[in-house]
């Protein structure tokens, strides 16, 4: 198990950088749509909105692959962050807390509208609701992941 808890260790640190370089560009691109409101940037932004929640998702899926084994497989995407906010007695504490959970549901619903939506323009005020919650999360994602490798280093 040990090693297990040391890869899932090094799985949610690379991950964190990647998100970090993905939040650096979600930036840029969101600061350029508001410089000039040209909706290439805004699918741009959208695009890195679509990244950014799938980047956590990953994450997700890697500590549920260890600490758990099975997923509801009809609405795996949405059981999986459901199960991130669940403190499993003897197990393993929640990864997220209900303000990180709330903005992640946000950012999930939005990936799934961007990969799903057909013949739609992009709403700029929902992209910006969106943006707002993306932000918000890169805080409380700080807090939630780091106490969360607290308690896996604790494991070992």
């Amino acid at each position: 198990m040990k090693e297990r808890i040391l890869l899932l260790i090094s799985e949610v640190e690379s991950a964190n950088r990647r998100q970090a370089q993905l939040y650096s560009k979600l930036d840029r691109s969101w600061e350029r749509y508001q410089q000039n409101g040209d909706y290439s940037c805004l699918v741009e932004t959208a695009f890195y909105l679509n990244q950014l929640y799938s980047g956590y998702e990953r994450i997700f899926w890697d500590v549920a692959g260890v600490f758990e084994n099975t997923l509801d497989s009809i609405h795996w995407h949405k059981s999986l962050l459901e199960r991130m906010r669940l403190s499993i007695e003897g197990l393993r504490p929640a990864l997220v807390g209900e303000e990180t959970f709330r903005c992640l549901n946000e950012l999930r619903a939005f990936r799934h509208f961007f990969r799903h939506a057909y013949d739609t323009d992009l709403e700029p005020e929902k992209v910006a609701l969106v943006m707002k919650k993306a932000l918000r999360l890169k805080d409380l994602w700080a807090g939630d992941c780091q106490a969360f490798i607290n308690f896996l280093r604790k494991l070992l």
